[in-house]
C-alpha cells in the first residue's frame, strides 16, 4: 500500500463488491465482473484492505450459490456487513449493474420514483430499504463510501445532501456548535438557511428529487423525514456545512454514475467504465480531494458522451454504431427518440447551477448524511 493513502489505525476496513451482468430483459453488462475483480485488486493493493474482510457477490461458477446476487443474498451480505462495523471502522460498498426507477407508493419521494438497483433475478431493492439496511444502522463514527455504476442512481441511498455536493467554488456556511445552545436559536438559524436557500436556490431538473437537511439541536431531530410542513428547506447549493465534532451518526458517501434521471453508459470496446475512470485516478493520485475525483470522473464520462452523440447523430460524419455504450435500464429509449433529444453541450464547474440533463447527458453526482466539503481528502 502507498504510504501516501490515510491510514485508519482505530478500525477495520471492510467491503461488499456487487457485480450483476446478466438480467433478463436487459442488455448484459460484460465489463460487470471485470469491474468487480478490478476493484477487489485495487482496495487490497493500494488502500490496505485485507482479502479476508472483502465479499465479492456475482453470478459465476466461482462464486459459491450463497454469494450469487439475489435479492435475499444481497440483503443479507448487506446485514452482515453492518452488523459487525464498530464506531472507527470503514466500509467500502460497491454495485455495478442495473439501475432502475420505480413508482412510489409510500408518498416518500417528492417526484413519486423510487431509485432501485437489480438483482439477478431480476428483483429490485428500492431505495428504502437500501437505507434502512445499509445506512441507518451505522454507528456513530463509522464511515461508509458507496460507488454505484449504474442507471439512475444519484440518491440510491436517499441521503440528506444530494445537491449541494458540486463542483463550484463558494464560501461554505459552517454549522458550528453554537447551534445547539437553545431551540430558540436552532429556530432562528432554521429560518435564516431558509431565506438564503429560496434566494440562491440553483435551477435543477433534479430538485424535486432534493433530500432535505437533518439538524440537531438539543439531542431533538428538526427535520428527519420528508414532510410538506417542515421549516428547513430542502438541499440548496447553500446547504450548511457541519463540524465534524457536531456529527451525530455515520458519516456516509455515496458517489454515482449519473443523475437520477439519467442513464449510465459504458464503453464495452474500450472496457472504460466509471469503474475504471475511478480505479485508475486513485491509483495515480492516492490523496485526492472529492473534487478533484469528481472533476476527472466527469471529463472521462465526458468523452463517452461526445463518441456516442456523435454516433447517433446522422449529421455527424462518423458511421461507429453505438450500441457498444450503452447501458440501459427498463426505460430504455430507441436510438431514434435520443436523436429528438436536444443536444447537450457539455459542461464545466457550473454544471449544477444550470443542469440541463437530457438523454444526451451524464453527471456522475455525490450525495452524504451530512454536506462535502469538496477539498477534503477522500477516505476509503
Amino acid at each position: 500500500m502507498s504510504n501516501d493513502v490515510p491510514r485508519n489505525p482505530a478500525g477495520v476496513q471492510r467491503a461488499l463488491l456487487i457485480g450483476v451482468e446478466k438480467v433478463a430483459g436487459f442488455p448484459n453488462l460484460p465489463q460487470a465482473h471485470t469491474d468487480v475483480l478490478r476493484m477487489r485488486d485495487f482496495l487490497v493493493k493500494s488502500r490496505g484492505y485485507q482479502p479476508e474482510n472483502i465479499v465479492i457477490m456475482m453470478h459465476h461458477h466461482t462464486v459459491l450459490p450463497h454469494l450469487y446476487p439475489s435479492r435475499a443474498n444481497m440483503l443479507h451480505e448487506i446485514d452482515l456487513l453492518v452488523k459487525c462495523t464498530s464506531q472507527h471502522d470503514r466500509i467500502f460498498f460497491y454495485y455495478t449493474g442495473h439501475g432502475d426507477q420505480v413508482t412510489c407508493r409510500h408518498n416518500s419521494e417528492p417526484d413519486n420514483k423510487d431509485e432501485a438497483i437489480l438483482t439477478y433475478t431480476g428483483k429490485r431493492i428500492i431505495d428504502n430499504l437500501l437505507k434502512e439496511r445499509l445506512v441507518d444502522p451505522l454507528p456513530q463514527g463509522a464511515k461508509l463510501f458507496a460507488l454505484w455504476d449504474c442507471c439512475h442512481s444519484h440518491t440510491v441511498l436517499d441521503l440528506e445532501h444530494s445537491n449541494c455536493n458540486g463542483l463550484w467554488r463558494t464560501p461554505l456556511k459552517v454549522l458550528t456548535g453554537l447551534a445547539r445552545k437553545t431551540k430558540s436559536l436552532g429556530k432562528r438559524l432554521s429560518a435564516n438557511i431558509l431565506k438564503d436557500s429560496s434566494e440562491g436556490r440553483f435551477s435543477s431538473k433534479d430538485d424535486s428529487q432534493s433530500r432535505n437537511v437533518s439538524l440537531a439541536i438539543d439531542g431533538v431531530d428538526l427535520c428527519r423525514v420528508s414532510s410538506p410542513d417542515s421549516y428547513l428547506p430542502p438541499c440548496s447549493f447553500n446547504c450548511p456545512m457541519t463540524l465534524p465534532e457536531d456529527r451525530d451518526k455515520a458519516y456516509v458517501v455515496s458517489l454515482s454514475a449519473c443523475k437520477d434521471n439519467e442513464l449510465a453508459y459504458d464503453d464495452n470496446v474500450t472496457g472504460e467504465t466509471v469503474t475504471k475512470f475511478f480505479i485508475e485516478y486513485l491509483e495515480s493520485n492516492p490523496r485526492p480531494s472529492y473534487r478533484e475525483l469528481l472533476s476527472y470522473i466527469r471529463e472521462k464520462v465526458d468523452e463517452i458522451t461526445r463518441r456516442r452523440i456523435q454516433a447517433i447523430n446522422p449529421t455527424c460524419k462518423t458511421t461507429h454504431h453505438p450500441h457498444h455504450l450503452q447501458r440501459l435500464s427498463e426505460n430504455e429509449v430507441e436510438i431514434d427518440d435520443w436523436r429528438k433529444c436536444e443536444h447537450h453541450h457539455g459542461h464545466g464547474d457550473d454544471d449544477d447551477e444550470n443542469d440541463t440533463s437530457t438523454l444526451n447527458s451524464q453527471q456522475p453526482s455525490y450525495s452524504s448524511h451530512y454536506r462535502l466539503d469538496m477539498s477534503q481528502i477522500i477516505e476509503l
